[in-house]
């Protein structure tokens, strides 16, 4: 468990109710990156393993928390961070990485993979996971 880096300025926010809307979320996600909202050298390369990330914590969110899902993006000292928070505060974010290729499940190993750093953290009605994205290693 572990509260995500201090944010020094949201860029982006997003509420979803449903997984249909993960559609969008990632769309726009791409394009905020690609149209320079965050800075990048490499804004092809951030933009892929941000929707990638940003798709699994969403997904996960709707799928084994309770919605509304609350997605923001902000930036920490040097740094752009996803951060997902849901309301449910029963379940807890788990790693399996035991699992096999194809059988579901992998989302947080595959942001373990793809962000710099990723925790979990308690809020007063759920909980939120998030991942942070090193911009000067790009």
């Amino acid at each position: 468990m572990q509260h995500p880096p201090v944010s020094d300025e949201e860029f982006a926010r997003w509420t979803l109710g449903e997984a249909p809307q993960l559609q969008v979320l990632r769309h726009e996600v791409q394009q905020a990156v690609l149209d320079g909202v965050v800075p990048a050298a490499d804004p092809a390369d951030l933009a892929e393993r941000l929707v990638i990330v940003v798709t699994e914590l969403a997904g996960n969110a709707l799928v084994h928390g309770r919605a509304p899902v609350l997605v923001m993006l902000h930036r920490s000292n040097g740094d752009v961070v996803v951060d997902v928070v849901d309301g449910d505060r029963e379940s807890v974010p788990v790693v399996d990485d035991r699992r096999a290729s194809g059988e579901g499940g992998l989302g947080l190993v595959l942001t373990q993979r793809l962000a710099g750093r990723v925790g979990w953290y308690p809020t007063v009605a759920g909980k939120g996971v998030w991942a942070s994205f090193s911009l000067r290693a790009l």
